[in-house]
């Protein structure tokens, strides 16, 4: 359906100070179908020009007082009227004048005396362009628009999500030191970090939902939700019957049953439980590790092979039980800064990169750390696009 602009009918200013020229062309024009206005010398055409909108001007170019190419002039020099086309139509025969027109920003240069069904041609395609690329404007402006409107969303999504982040902090003040790393490959992130204390127990996971972006964003947020059902209604705080609840949350949330054409999205993570009285870690994962640094060595414990989704193996997840010591570093990581591409060979930067970078700076206070962590991510990545979100969360024991 068209709309009111390509429906209205093309309104043309014939400027020529000869009043039968302007009768001949514009009888001309008007047998077209053209709405014609006309102007006898250059002033009272640029009156015109202020006052209404054309979509195309035919201008001679010997006329008294004002010539044509001092109206061309002014009239690209206005950002709002230089993009009307203009095409002269003269006597002037001259390559000094030809050149000088299209210097000037005319579209054509006319010759008198013209051929009617030439003329006609040419002012039929400076028509059609300058439609073209009226719709192309509006159009852009339109994307601009909607591009504006979304990404206003998209902020107010993140401020959500950094709201819901923010309130899972719950028990990370209990820790000596502990720094949150997010970096969203997007506005807003499909990684969440998540605390929660029970009685004496202190509950941190970090977890990678598929995708990133508003459809990661979106999975973390029922990954926020099933956790805090799982933990604080149902009472479950062992780490490895959680993930086992979590995984049936979200195969149940997303109904999935093992068939080829449904929802696959899930996510991957890792959960401890950190006993204060016993000083005892629980650890279990979804293919995320967890490494632990001790005197200057890291241990590296890893996940089970399956994620919080369907899957065709899906076993309950494992635990395993680590007797903590004073001073013990602990890093929960998803797999976005090791897939980072980067570098001057421009690989991965691999979790055995990783994993020396841990232990490089881990007697360092764990805010720097946290910093540290940033500005190699960037360094690594130079220009490269991020490839996934990022999140690291340590911890001091």
């Amino acid at each position: 359906m068209e709309n009111n602009y390509t429906m209205r009918t093309p309104l043309i200013l014939i400027v020529d100070d000869n009043p039968k020229n302007l009768q001949i062309l514009g009888n001309y024009l008007q047998n077209e179908g053209y709405k014609v206005e006309f102007a006898l010398e250059g002033k009272s055409a640029l009156d015109w020009i202020g006052r209404t909108e054309f979509d195309l001007i035919i201008l001679d170019i010997m006329m008294p007082g004002m010539d044509g190419f001092e109206v061309c002039k002014i009239l690209k020099s206005d950002p709002v009227k230089q993009k009307i086309p203009v095409i002269f139509l003269t006597a002037k025969v001259d390559t000094e004048s030809i050149v000088n027109g299209f210097d000037l920003g005319a579209v054509d240069y006319v010759i008198k005396p013209f051929n009617q069904k030439e003329l006609i041609a040419r002012v039929k395609t400076q028509i059609e362009i300058k439609k073209s690329r009226d719709e192309i404007a509006r159009n852009l402006e339109e994307i601009e628009y909607k591009n504006k409107l979304i990404k206003y969303s998209i902020q107010y999504a993140h401020t959500i999500q950094a709201a819901v982040l923010k309130a899972s902090m719950n028990g990370s003040d209990f820790f000596p030191e502990q720094f949150c790393l997010l970096l969203p490959k997007d506005i807003v992130s499909g990684d969440f970090y998540w605390f929660q204390r029970i009685d004496n127990k202190l509950l941190v996971g970090v977890f990678d939902c598929t995708g990133h972006g508003i459809p990661g964003a979106f999975m973390s947020m029922l990954g926020v939700t099933l956790l805090n059902e799982t933990v604080i209604r149902e009472k479950i705080v062992d780490p490895h019957l959680i993930l086992n609840r979590l995984r049936e949350k979200i195969i149940e949330a997303l109904g999935q049953k093992g068939i080829i054409s449904e929802v696959r999205d899930g996510m991957d993570g890792a959960i401890i439980s950190y006993d204060l009285t016993r000083k005892k870690l629980v650890y279990s994962g979804a293919y995320n590790p967890l490494y632990l640094i001790r005197d200057n060595k890291i241990i590296e414990l890893k996940g089970d092979r399956m994620p919080l989704s369907y899957h065709a193996k899906m076993t309950d997840f494992s635990s395993q039980e680590i007797k903590t010591r004073r001073n013990d570093c602990i890093y929960l990581s998803t797999d976005g800064f090791i897939a980072q591409f980067g570098g001057q060979k421009q690989k991965k930067f691999s979790s055995a990169q990783f994993k020396e970078l841990l232990i490089r700076h881990h007697m360092n206070p764990l805010e720097v750390q946290k910093q540290l962590l940033a500005d190699t991510f960037l360094n690594w990545k130079g220009k490269e696009e991020q490839v996934d979100d990022i999140t690291v969360v340590g911890l001091r024991l």
